[in-house]
């Protein structure tokens, strides 16, 4: 009985503590049952879909997607030139906060000109390999602060 009556006490002053929020209240972020390293960890590898790493490397260093090859007709003289292309994906390690959240969700510029001779760049640029990702800040700035803290 009177072992009853020691928890049942326990348990009310449980709840008669001020320690409880009520769901009105901000809830600190940094509470959180994941830390800001993990989420962008989570982000860069998965954001939504194809991860971060699959084009950029494991350590956000950048790598070579793919080679590929452009042939042209040239209607003037029925000759044929060969473009030997490279797609490669940036190093996004050392890029400063304000190019990288820009690029992250940016669009094509439709409006920018190539030189004759930058074949590969226009196909890849046309191309637009860099998914749409639709993040919102702090999404961005978790996967940012895990690039920068990556060991």
């Amino acid at each position: 009985m009177k072992k009853s009556i020691i928890i049942l006490a326990i348990v009310s002053s449980l709840f008669a503590q001020e320690n409880i929020t009520p769901a009105t209240e901000e809830i600190d972020i940094n509470n959180s049952f994941i830390t800001k390293y993990e989420y962008g960890k989570m982000l860069f590898n998965n954001p939504r879909g194809i991860g971060c790493n699959n084009c950029h490397g494991d350590d956000a260093r950048g790598k070579k997607i793919v080679d590929f090859k452009h042939t042209i007709n040239e209607h003037t003289t029925n000759n044929k030139k060969e473009f030997i292309c490279s797609l490669v994906a940036p190093d996004i390690k050392y890029v400063d906060y304000e190019i990288f959240s820009k690029k992250v969700n940016s669009k094509k510029n439709e409006n920018l000109k190539f030189e004759k001779d930058q074949v590969c760049d226009k196909l890849i640029y046309q191309a637009n390999v860099m998914p749409t990702y639709f993040l919102v800040e702090d999404e961005i700035e978790a996967i940012y602060y895990y690039i920068q803290n990556m060991k």
